[in-house]
Protein backbone atom coordinates (compact mmCIF):
# COMPACT_ATOMS: atom_id res chain seq x y z
CA UNK A 1 0.00 0.00 0.00
CA UNK A 2 1.08 3.30 -0.99
CA UNK A 3 0.18 5.08 2.19
CA UNK A 4 2.80 2.60 4.23
CA UNK A 5 5.21 2.68 2.04
CA UNK A 6 5.59 6.55 1.88
CA UNK A 7 5.06 6.61 5.59
CA UNK A 8 7.55 3.87 6.73
CA UNK A 9 10.49 5.59 3.81
CA UNK A 10 9.73 9.05 5.51
CA UNK A 11 10.27 7.71 9.18
CA UNK A 12 13.64 6.41 7.78
CA UNK A 13 14.74 9.33 7.08
CA UNK A 14 13.01 11.64 9.59
CA UNK A 15 12.55 9.56 12.43
CA UNK A 16 10.46 11.19 15.59
CA UNK A 17 11.06 14.56 13.76
CA UNK A 18 7.59 14.14 11.58
CA UNK A 19 4.82 15.21 13.54
CA UNK A 20 2.13 15.16 10.57
CA UNK A 21 1.29 13.28 7.58
CA UNK A 22 -1.62 14.01 4.77
CA UNK A 23 -2.99 12.85 1.72
CA UNK A 24 -4.04 15.44 -0.99
CA UNK A 25 -5.90 15.92 -3.53
CA UNK A 26 -6.50 18.92 -6.00
CA UNK A 27 -9.95 20.26 -6.77
CA UNK A 28 -9.90 18.76 -10.12
CA UNK A 29 -9.33 15.08 -8.32
CA UNK A 30 -6.26 14.47 -10.63
CA UNK A 31 -3.75 13.71 -8.48
CA UNK A 32 -3.10 11.99 -4.92
CA UNK A 33 0.26 13.21 -3.11
CA UNK A 34 1.27 12.59 0.28
CA UNK A 35 2.79 15.16 2.37
CA UNK A 36 5.02 15.14 5.60
CA UNK A 37 5.55 17.54 7.96
CA UNK A 38 8.88 17.32 10.59
CA UNK A 39 8.53 19.29 14.16
CA UNK A 40 11.84 20.62 13.12
CA UNK A 41 10.10 22.53 9.66
CA UNK A 42 6.85 23.38 11.51
CA UNK A 43 8.84 25.27 14.28
CA UNK A 44 11.28 26.76 12.06
CA UNK A 45 8.14 28.26 9.70
CA UNK A 46 6.32 29.61 12.60
CA UNK A 47 9.57 31.91 14.32
CA UNK A 48 9.74 33.07 10.65
CA UNK A 49 6.29 33.73 10.48
CA UNK A 50 4.49 33.61 14.44
CA UNK A 51 1.05 35.11 12.73
CA UNK A 52 0.74 31.88 10.69
CA UNK A 53 1.52 29.56 13.47
CA UNK A 54 -1.66 27.14 13.01
CA UNK A 55 -1.56 27.45 8.89
CA UNK A 56 1.70 25.93 8.52
CA UNK A 57 0.69 23.05 11.41
CA UNK A 58 -2.50 22.62 9.49
CA UNK A 59 -1.79 23.35 5.55
CA UNK A 60 0.06 20.08 4.04
CA UNK A 61 0.71 22.08 1.10
CA UNK A 62 3.43 23.79 3.25
CA UNK A 63 5.24 21.07 5.15
CA UNK A 64 8.23 19.81 4.53
CA UNK A 65 8.32 17.18 2.09
CA UNK A 66 6.21 15.61 -0.28
CA UNK A 67 8.18 12.75 -1.03
CA UNK A 68 7.81 9.13 -0.48
CA UNK A 69 6.46 6.24 -2.29
CA UNK A 70 7.44 8.12 -5.06
CA UNK A 71 6.09 5.08 -7.70
CA UNK A 72 3.21 4.19 -6.48
CA UNK A 73 2.06 7.53 -6.35
CA UNK A 74 2.96 8.59 -10.02
CA UNK A 75 1.03 5.46 -10.82
CA UNK A 76 -2.25 6.70 -8.83
CA UNK A 77 -1.97 9.55 -10.34
CA UNK A 78 -1.49 8.47 -13.86
CA UNK A 79 -4.66 5.79 -13.17
CA UNK A 80 -6.71 8.56 -11.53
CA UNK A 81 -5.86 10.92 -14.84
CA UNK A 82 -7.01 8.22 -17.66
CA UNK A 83 -10.47 8.31 -15.89
CA UNK A 84 -10.64 11.91 -15.77
CA UNK A 85 -10.13 11.79 -19.69
CA UNK A 86 -12.51 9.75 -19.88
CA UNK A 87 -15.74 11.84 -21.27
CA UNK A 88 -18.85 9.94 -20.22
CA UNK A 89 -17.09 10.15 -16.52
CA UNK A 90 -19.55 11.07 -14.20
CA UNK A 91 -17.19 14.03 -12.06
CA UNK A 92 -18.76 14.76 -9.19
CA UNK A 93 -19.37 11.02 -8.24
CA UNK A 94 -15.85 10.10 -9.23
CA UNK A 95 -14.56 13.01 -7.40
CA UNK A 96 -16.37 12.09 -4.00
CA UNK A 97 -15.61 8.81 -4.31
CA UNK A 98 -11.64 9.73 -4.65
CA UNK A 99 -11.54 12.00 -1.65
CA UNK A 100 -13.81 9.11 0.59
CA UNK A 101 -11.79 6.59 -0.61
CA UNK A 102 -8.79 8.51 0.69
CA UNK A 103 -10.12 9.45 3.63
CA UNK A 104 -11.08 5.81 4.62
CA UNK A 105 -8.00 4.81 3.64
CA UNK A 106 -6.25 7.19 6.56
CA UNK A 107 -9.06 6.49 9.00
CA UNK A 108 -8.32 2.67 8.49
CA UNK A 109 -4.76 3.30 9.18
CA UNK A 110 -5.07 4.91 12.28
CA UNK A 111 -8.28 2.74 13.55
CA UNK A 112 -5.22 -0.11 12.98
CA UNK A 113 -3.12 2.42 15.17
CA UNK A 114 -0.72 1.87 12.02
CA UNK A 115 1.13 5.39 12.38
CA UNK A 116 1.09 5.38 16.08
CA UNK A 117 3.32 1.98 15.80
CA UNK A 118 5.30 3.03 13.18
CA UNK A 119 5.89 6.51 14.38
CA UNK A 120 6.02 5.48 18.20
CA UNK A 121 3.55 8.90 19.15
CA UNK A 122 0.39 10.08 17.84
CA UNK A 123 0.38 12.89 15.07
CA UNK A 124 -1.93 14.97 12.66
CA UNK A 125 -3.24 12.79 9.78
CA UNK A 126 -5.06 14.96 7.44
CA UNK A 127 -6.81 14.57 3.89
CA UNK A 128 -6.77 18.23 2.49
CA UNK A 129 -7.36 19.52 -1.20
CA UNK A 130 -5.42 22.17 -2.85
CA UNK A 131 -6.94 25.24 -4.34
CA UNK A 132 -10.53 24.00 -2.93
CA UNK A 133 -14.20 25.58 -1.87
CA UNK A 134 -14.72 22.89 -0.99
CA UNK A 135 -16.72 23.24 2.41
CA UNK A 136 -15.19 24.20 5.61
CA UNK A 137 -17.69 21.11 7.58
CA UNK A 138 -16.08 18.78 4.99
CA UNK A 139 -12.54 19.36 5.58
CA UNK A 140 -13.38 19.54 9.16
CA UNK A 141 -15.70 16.32 9.34
CA UNK A 142 -12.85 14.49 7.79
CA UNK A 143 -10.07 16.01 10.50
CA UNK A 144 -12.59 14.43 12.78
CA UNK A 145 -12.43 11.18 11.11
CA UNK A 146 -8.60 10.98 11.43
CA UNK A 147 -7.66 12.55 14.72
CA UNK A 148 -8.02 12.98 18.82
CA UNK A 149 -10.09 15.66 20.09
CA UNK A 150 -6.66 17.64 20.99
CA UNK A 151 -6.48 18.26 16.68
CA UNK A 152 -9.95 18.46 15.60
CA UNK A 153 -10.36 21.39 18.45
CA UNK A 154 -7.34 23.31 17.51
CA UNK A 155 -8.05 22.32 13.65
CA UNK A 156 -12.00 23.68 14.11
CA UNK A 157 -10.70 26.82 15.44
CA UNK A 158 -8.02 27.35 12.93
CA UNK A 159 -11.26 26.64 9.96
CA UNK A 160 -13.34 29.50 11.96
CA UNK A 161 -10.37 31.96 11.97
CA UNK A 162 -9.67 31.49 8.32
CA UNK A 163 -13.06 31.26 6.97
CA UNK A 164 -15.26 33.88 8.59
Amino acid sequence: MAVKTCFRENIQKYGSDICSFALISDDGAMTVVPFTNTKSHLMNMQAQNPEHKDYYEFEPAEWFTSNGANEEFNAICKMVSLKIDNEELDFEYFRNTLFNSCVEVLEKLRSEGFFQKELGKNLLVQFNISDTDEPKKNLINWTKRLNDSTYVKRYQDYMNYQYK
